[in-house]
This record gives structure tokens, sequence and C-alpha cells, in this order.
């Protein structure tokens, strides 16, 4: 049986189940909350290929087949295992996930509930599976965290990585939208940038562009 590498950069930790892909059966699924507030269980039979790659991470570390998994922007397939705090590269997958669900379609492109492409500041009615980043308070950097060893948080922060300038020019355009608290925004498969914006009590998700990967974290490596 072959072995699968531990995934060494950011893995999505206590993310709400609609940020989330899942393998159902032969199907790719993922659930998806409407502007009217229904919640649709959407399917595709579409990605075989990608359905095996998880299927064969789960069982290799003594799991059943099924279960959620993850794409990020570098389009590496990240899966996460019961009974391990750790998560698996299961490899990289560059065909689009599309849904088609009652007439319409679902997918993490920067495109509207009525089809017309998306401009930074609109709403996001897109899915919300993504990897999830954190913009600093101050709005000057973005970071993630990961747990390098027992009882240990590591943060990982751009600014360490491309620099504090560009780390700032990047940071600018999440905290026009998230203002200067930061908070967490999210990455898609699609580089398609989005985050949950709080007006009063109410949280809705607006557009903020697209990922330029050449001043972002690296692909990370898996160990």
């Amino acid at each position: 049986m072959p072995e699968y590498p531990r995934f060494a950069g950011n893995c999505p930790r206590s993310v709400s189940k609609d940020a989330k892909y899942s393998v159902k059966q032969n199907k790719i699924g993922m659930i998806y909350e409407t502007p009217d507030d229904e919640i649709w269980r959407a399917t595709t039979e579409e990605h075989p290929e990608l359905v095996a790659l998880v299927n064969a991470v789960k069982v290799a570390h003594g799991n059943g087949p099924m279960g959620s998994f993850y794409i990020n922007e570098y389009r590496q397939v990240i899966v996460p295992v019961i009974g391990s705090s750790h998560y698996y590269l299961a490899g990289v997958y560059d065909r689009p996930l599309r849904f088609e669900f009652e007439g319409k379609t679902l997918s993490g492109e920067p495109i509207g509930w009525d089809g017309s492409p998306l401009s930074p500041g609109d709403e996001w009615t897109g899915p919300h599976p993504g990897i999830p980043y954190v913009l600093a308070a101050g709005g000057s950097d973005i970071y993630y965290s990961f747990s390098p060893r027992p009882n240990v948080e590591k943060r990982v922060k751009l600014s360490k990585v491309i620099g504090p300038p560009a780390a700032a020019e990047v940071a600018a355009k999440i905290r026009d939208h998230k203002g200067y608290s930061g908070g967490r925004f999210y990455v898609n498969e699609f580089r398609s940038i989005f985050a949950p914006i709080q007006e009063g009590y109410d949280w809705r998700y607006v557009y903020i562009g697209e990922l330029d990967l050449t001043k972002w974290f690296p692909m990370p490596e898996s160990t």
C-alpha cells in the first residue's frame, strides 16, 4: 500500500461544514447556503480520479473511504484522517470542480449568482470551500498557524516570506474590506479571495480579488 507524505503547509482546522469538500460514495460533495437561506447538498460524479485520491489516503491511514478534504490555491489535495492531528498530501488536482444544482452552476470561480463576473467588493455568492488565512490586527500582514509539535503553535507570516513592504501591499487589499481589526479570509483553488464581513448582528461574504501567487507563500512542501 502506498504511503502518503504529511502535508507541511496551512492545514484548515475548526472550519464550518460548508468550508470543505467531501467524498460521498463515488461523488464529490459540498454544502452550499443560498442567498435566501436554503441549504443545498450538491454533488458531482464527474471526478472519479479525485475520489480515488482522497479515498486512497483515508484507507492508507486506517480509515474507511469517504470523508472531508480540501484543495488549496496550488491545487494540492489535502486530506485529514481520523485519529491523527496530521494532514496528508494526496496529490495535485487541476480539473475545476463545478456542481450543477437546480439549474445553477456552483463553483469557486469569481462569478455572481446571475452569471456575471465579480469585482472586488461585490457580494460573494459562491461556495465557501477554501483555505483560511488571517489578516493580522492593524492590517499590514497576513499569517496562518500550525502545530509543529505537541503544545506548540507557530505562526507563519507573509512578511517573513516576501518582506514587510510587499506583505503590507498584499494585506492592504484585504484590509480595504476587512478593516484594520483584521480577521479570517479564504483562498480557494481558483485563487479567488473572499471574506466574511460583519454588519451588525449579521455576516455576509465579499469577493476581494484574485490571488497573485508571485506575492504569496510558496507552494507547501510535504514531509
